[in-house]
């Protein structure tokens, strides 16, 4: 009991802190900056535009920090020029959405009795209509959980005749769990090479094994993914499978990380550390969160300075959290411990994007080495982790595929159990 007194002092404190930070109330007028910078779609005559809040942005909109509660706040407004009605989906813009009336209730604190009343009236009369008649026009909020760096959303409508889906990828101020990234400009001008089916190949192999520290002096997660798709719209298939962005490394990630251990909570978004390839941290990381913060699958991301048939080439590392450990090599104070059997958690991303449908074909190409029992290679927190060495390269289309229509690409085969085996 004595590991977590100081967790729990922390907590303690960045509650008080929390809860005592003072609040003028609820300002309208800052709803300017991020109406102003909204993006548009259009699909026939309606017309939808979104935004999303920055943590000071929402906390000033509403009177009260929604971070705190890892609530971020997603702005749309919809002109409906159709002759049809709409219908709006806010199970298919986000499945895991907070209602109104319960975030009302998360804000209400016994501390700011005297603006309870006005918070819980901008909240209220804040969401998003249900339905959007002919010829007219609506607006309104979203309430999401917090992610950091990009937000990836399909807002959908439903009509009489069929449903409408206007795909969004939105930069999201403030501090970021990712860097913010401009993917397009990554590499310079001329740097990034077309090569064909075998020179991919090819250069998959050549790729280090893994991930590294920032000096890139010590290797950690072993890089065993690799995703060919339409740059950002490829992670449309990790969301659609329940993958999230996570949250920034913050005050609010911080001590919501630590209340989570402490009490053994469930944690969506939990930030996760940044590991280096190609001389920098991850572009993107996603997790899909279990029952608890020490349950988690998670994988980092990194654009590759090369394409094939015009599509881009995510290089990557997945990995299963089973735990979490204090650490004093980290200013948040803990880590996660990693499942020894990386391949098994290759193979569930395999699984897990073939039930999404979008896999259109697979293989296997050396490149990360083996590491067996009994004297396992380990990452940069002392986690031995197992594998056969090979890295799953999975190309992903928008096109709908089922199982027997995926192509197998026979570069290298899987041998069961060669990680437990003794060299």
């Amino acid at each position: 009991m004595k590991r977590r007194r100081w967790p729990l002092i922390a907590v303690v404190l960045l509650s008080v802190f929390a809860a005592f930070s003072r609040s003028s109330g609820p300002d309208p007028a800052a709803e300017q900056p991020f109406k102003s910078r909204a993006e548009i779609r259009q699909q026939d005559a309606v017309t939808v535009r979104a935004a999303v809040l920055t943590d000071d942005e929402s906390e000033r909109y509403f009177g009260a920090s929604l971070a705190d509660h890892g609530i971020q706040v997603v702005w749309l407004s919809v002109d409906n020029a159709s002759d049809l009605r709409l219908r709006f989906l806010p199970i298919v813009t986000v499945p895991n959405y907070f209602s109104a009336p319960e975030v009302e209730r998360i804000l209400h604190g016994w501390w700011r009795s005297r603006s309870n009343e006005a918070i819980a009236a901008a909240v209220m009369k804040s969401p998003m209509p249900d339905v959007i008649p002919q010829k007219q026009t609506a607006a309104g909020f979203v309430f999401t959980h917090r992610e950091g760096g990009l937000k990836l959303l399909e807002v959908g409508f439903e009509t009489d005749r069929r449903m409408l889906q206007f795909r969004f990828v939105l930069p999201i101020g403030g501090s970021y769990a990712i860097e913010k990234v401009d993917f397009g400009n990554i590499y310079a001008t001329g740097t990034v090479e077309a090569v064909d089916i075998a020179t991919l190949r090819e250069k998959l192999g050549q790729l280090s094994c893994c991930a590294t520290d920032k000096a890139g002096n010590t290797n950690g997660d072993p890089l065993n993914i690799v995703v060919v798709g339409r740059g950002i719209d490829a992670l449309f298939a990790f969301i659609e499978r329940g993958w999230r962005l996570d949250e920034p490394f913050d005050i609010h990630s911080t001590y919501r990380t630590i209340r989570a251990f402490l009490f053994g909570s469930e944690y969506l978004h939990a930030p996760v550390s940044p590991l280096h390839v190609f001389g920098r941290q991850q572009d993107v990381a996603l997790q899909k969160a279990r029952d608890n913060i020490s349950q988690r699958n998670h994988l980092r991301l990194w654009l590759a300075p090369f394409t094939i048939d015009g599509l881009q080439v995510w290089v990557g590392q997945i990995s299963r959290d089973i735990g979490i450990k204090l650490t004093t090599q980290s200013w948040y104070l803990t880590t996660h411990l990693i499942s020894p059997d990386v391949d098994q958690d290759r193979f569930y991303l395999m699984q897990d994007l073939i039930l999404s449908g979008t896999v259109s074909r697979f293989g296997f190409v050396r490149g990360v080495g083996v590491s067996s029992k009994p004297d396992p290679r380990v990452n940069l927190t002392g986690d031995p982790y197992l594998t056969d060495g090979l890295r799953l390269v999975l190309f992903l289309k928008e096109q709908r595929r089922v199982f027997d229509h995926i192509e197998f690409l026979d570069w290298e085969r899987v041998s069961p159990g060669e990680a437990s085996k003794s060299p």
